[in-house]
């Protein structure tokens, strides 16, 4: 009986993903890659994070709660009005020294995304450890809509942001990629 509960232990560790922390060592193969976003998209501004990429919020310490670093992927399309789906996608990760570290910095997220003008939270998808996410317009003659997913995954933070025409994106287009993104934090 001993022996198959010592047996069973890896098995359940396993399935429910370990509890080994997340590498920062390759903070660029966590965030998502151009086979995630399709070859349609272009990247463009993608490498580690600097304090402009957070400036002016909460999160503006890149020191923060013993953060060890981040990284930051963009990718871009062309489209009309009539394009369906993201025009931008932005991911972004930070790893910390501890998960405390990191449910600090979700603390963060979570009153970056309640701060952000106009912004109506939405039902987060079920990725990592706990998740928000939000949506918003920006007003223009052809209105962009963007939905905002941030979440904790162990001792790291991450999130996905997507950008395109008001009423041909959709929150399933967030879902999607921030799933993508998880999956890459679970191998990481």
């Amino acid at each position: 009986m001993r022996r198959a509960l010592l047996l069973a232990i890896p098995l359940i560790l396993a399935a429910c993903g370990g509890s080994q922390a997340v590498s920062g060592k390759n903070l660029d193969k966590l965030v998502l890659q151009q086979q995630d976003v399709g070859t349609a998209f272009d990247p463009f501004n993608s490498g580690p994070q600097v304090m402009l990429d957070n400036q002016g919020t909460p999160r503006s310490d890149p020191a923060r709660f013993g953060r060890e670093g981040g990284w930051i992927a963009r990718f871009r399309r062309g489209g009309s009005a009539q394009t369906r789906g993201p025009l931008v996608v932005e991911s972004r990760v930070d790893v910390f020294k501890s998960s405390g570290g990191a449910k600090s910095d979700f603390g963060e997220y979570k009153t970056l995304l309640n701060e952000l003008p106009g912004a109506r939270t939405i039902q987060p998808p079920q990725v990592g450890d706990e998740a928000a996410a939000v949506t918003f317009t920006q007003a223009g003659t052809l209105p962009l809509r963007f939905y905002r997913i941030a979440w904790r995954y162990r001792n790291a933070t991450a999130s996905v942001t997507v950008e395109g025409f008001d009423k041909k994106v959709e929150p399933a287009d967030a879902v999607a990629l921030a799933r993508k993104q998880q999956a890459r934090l679970t191998r990481g």
